[in-house]
This record gives structure tokens, sequence and C-alpha cells, in this order.
């Protein structure tokens, strides 16, 4: 019972989420935005529950004893997280209702026209933005490879542990935490902006214009992940590099060489499509290869599980319109390499 914890967090996100959602219904529909975050809202409950079966899945030989002190280090983490978050909130709600300057100050909409002001959409911030995506992959291989070395040392077997119950553990401990401190700061953004602390502006000088009344990219990019940590680890980490690095290389050169418009009014281009249509056959060609000893198939099928991504991919991105391409993207390729590898 020691995943309770942190199974009741996510489902906890889903309730307050959903709530969040559905009394700003008129207001999201309006601005095409009221699939998206439920679809948002929908992805907390479902990674809720399916965290008990993450760690043991691919380890059946995983003990209850080994499980329960992965599930039992992962709960602690995340209940300490959410104290000082919940300390910090409350900190600032004081100090802010004491303050009337403070208050004024961290009002939201005086935060919206500040930036819209100052942004700018060129190549430079847009690297900026897709490096905090791309660290997310940073994370999946740096782990796994971690969870790798220490198996073949033969350390996680003297702990009752192997590569994927290691490996996957560091990484959804990671993911998750990332994930919960996001929504708890978007949340307090977008109801109680005076909540954050004032160093809550800079951090959120980042975002896009488009998430400047909704949630940020970032939270649904991680929990889109969740339903692949259950396919063989090549599956996922080739949907965490297509979600980041063939979305990165559509958009950045798109940007730096794009000449021809893909669609009418769109800021796409027919350059930036190609970029992330092989950038997407390559990446999952590569991975399939490089970890081959976790993915046991063919080259013909790995050809074809590359080819089903890229369509994919390139249907995501021509005609995906109100739901975000990085729940579209890793749910549509990712199901679609995980079929093929299952036929």
């Amino acid at each position: 019972m020691y995943f309770l914890p942190t199974s009741i967090i996510f489902i906890g996100y889903f309730i307050l989420t959903f709530v969040y959602v559905l009394k700003k219904r008129k207001v999201k529909i309006e601005n095409h935005l009221f699939i998206n975050e439920l679809l948002i809202a929908l992805l907390f409950l479902l990674a809720g529950i399916l965290y008990p079966f993450i760690y043991s899945f691919h380890s059946p030989n995983l003990s209850q004893n080994s499980l329960n002190y992965l599930w039992l280090f992962t709960s602690i983490f995340f209940l300490v997280e959410m104290a000082v978050l919940a300390l910090i909130l409350i900190y600032n709600t004081v100090i802010s209702k004491r303050n009337p300057e403070i208050m004024a100050e961290r009002d939201y909409s005086k935060f919206c026209k500040e930036f819209n002001k100052n942004w700018v959409d060129d190549l430079k911030s847009e690297l900026g933005r897709k490096f905090l995506h791309l660290f997310t992959c940073f994370v999946i291989f740096f782990f796994w490879t971690l969870g790798t070395i220490l198996n073949d040392l033969g350390v996680l077997s003297q702990w009752g542990l192997d590569n994927y119950s290691f490996s996957y553990w560091l990484i959804i401990t990671v993911g998750f935490g990332f994930v919960i401190m996001f929504q708890v700061a978007d949340l307090a953004r977008l109801t109680k902006f005076y909540m954050l602390p004032k160093w809550a502006k800079r951090w959120y000088q980042d975002m896009k214009q488009s998430e400047l009344y909704t949630f940020v990219a970032s939270t649904p990019l991680v929990l889109a992940f969740i339903p692949f940590v259950f396919a063989p680890f090549p599956i996922l980490a080739s949907v965490a590099l297509i979600t980041t690095g063939a979305d990165a290389a559509a958009c950045l050169i798109g940007k730096k060489y794009g000449k021809h418009s893909l669609k009418t009014n769109s800021k796409k281009t027919v350059e930036g499509f190609i970029a992330g249509g092989l950038t997407t056959f390559i990446i999952v060609f590569l991975i399939s290869i490089i970890y081959s000893p976790w993915l046991p198939v063919s080259n013909e099928k790995i050809f074809f599980m590359s080819l089903i991504a890229t369509i994919l991919f390139l249907l995501v991105d021509a005609f995906a319109k109100n739901i975000s391409d990085n729940i579209l993207n890793p749910m549509l390729t990712g199901f679609g390499m995980w079929l093929i590898f299952l036929i």
C-alpha cells in the first residue's frame, strides 16, 4: 500500500484540474482549450491508476519487499515536495493579503500585459523553450544508462532490483516530481497568482503566448509518456525523442529556413514539416537498432515502426488544432509503434 500517497496525489490533481476546467468551461470552450485541458485532467487520473503497476510490469521477479521500498521512497519524496510547495503558497498568500502593494504587483492581468509587451518569438527564444523539453529526454536516457551499467556490474541484483525497475523508479520519481511542481504553480497562476513567489514571474517568462491562459506544455508532455512505460524501453525512448527532438527540428528548421507556408494562415512551413518527418523516421530507426536487446524484432519491422511513426507525426503536425501536439504526438506515434511491434 506504499503506492497510495503517490496515486492519491495524482488522482487529487485530476479532481482539482477537472473542477477548474468545468468552472471555466465557457471561457475554455470559446478559446478552444476545453478538450485539451480535459485531456490533461484525464492524464492525471491515468497516472494515478497506472502508478502501482509501473515498477513491476517489466520485472516479474521483483520481490514485494523491494517494490515496497521503491514505493516508499517515491511517496516520501512527493509528500515532502507537496509540503514545501504548500508552505510556499501559504506564506505568499499571507504576505500578499497583508500588503496591498504586493497584491497589486502580483496581479495576473498585469503580468500578462508585461509578458505580451516583452514577448519575442525568434530562433533564440525557441531554442530555450525546446531545451527544457529536451531535458525530459536527458532524464530518461541518463537513468536508463545508469540502470544498465549498475545491472551489468551486478549492483542491482544485490538490492533485488533489475534495470527496468531501478531505471523506471528514478525516471518516474523525477518526472512526476516536476509534474507535481508545474501543476501546483499553474493552478495557482491561473486562479490565484498572488500565491506564487516573486521568482515565479521570471520562471514563467519562457512560456509561449498560447500558454498564458492554460497549462504549460511541460505537464501534458510528461504525462503523455506514462502509457509507454509498459512498452519496451526503445518505444518509450522513441516517443520521448519524437515529442521533443522531432518537434524541435520541425520548429527550428521552419523558423530558420522555412520559405513555403504549409497551409494558408499557418506559421508552419513545408521545410519544417519535412524536417520533422525525417527526424521522426531517423529517431525510431536508430533507437530501435541501438537498443535492440530490449526490442528483439527484425529490421523490416523496425522500418515499418519508423514509417508508421513518421506518418502519424506528420498527420498531427498538419491537422492538429485544438489538442496539444505534446499529447497527440506521443499518444499516436507511441501506440502506432507499439501496435506494429505486437503484430
